[in-house]
């Protein structure tokens, strides 16, 4: 199941990447919430597909480009994988250099992204993904 879990995420950020709602909003629970790191202004539980959408196009926005290619992905067992975001952009407002460099502990229920927990600290997301 969780090879299956990482082709399931790398699907669904492609789908992502072409601004797919409806296919991107199938691979997820309906039930599912992401949970921003401590260091974004969105701090509560997002919940639902549609909010989690919302908040992705939220994100990207911010910046000139931030595309899913280059993601390092491993699965952690026990319906969990992790996925390493790094990468170098441009904030569209201001047109500052900006790194990305986020740590996503993605849970599965029932072959559906479940939950998406975003790390700034690779030990906080290494000890989340246990």
């Amino acid at each position: 199941m969780s090879s299956e879990n990482v082709q399931r995420m790398r699907h669904a950020l492609e789908l992502f990447d072409r601004r797919d709602k409806d296919g991107w909003l199938a691979l997820r629970d309906p039930d599912s919430e992401v949970l921003a790191d401590r260091n974004f202004p969105e701090r509560g539980p997002i919940r639902g597909g549609e909010a989690a959408w919302d908040f992705y196009l939220q994100v990207a926005a911010a910046f000139d480009s931030v595309e899913s290619a280059g993601l390092d992905i491993v699965d952690v067992g026990r319906d969990k994988i992790l996925v390493h975001q790094r990468t170098s952009t441009r904030g569209r407002a201001s047109g500052a250099a900006v790194e990305i460099d986020y740590w996503i502990v993605v849970s599965f229920r029932d072959g559906l992204i479940w939950r998406d927990e975003w790390f700034s600290d690779e030990a906080e997301a290494l000890e989340a993904a246990q």
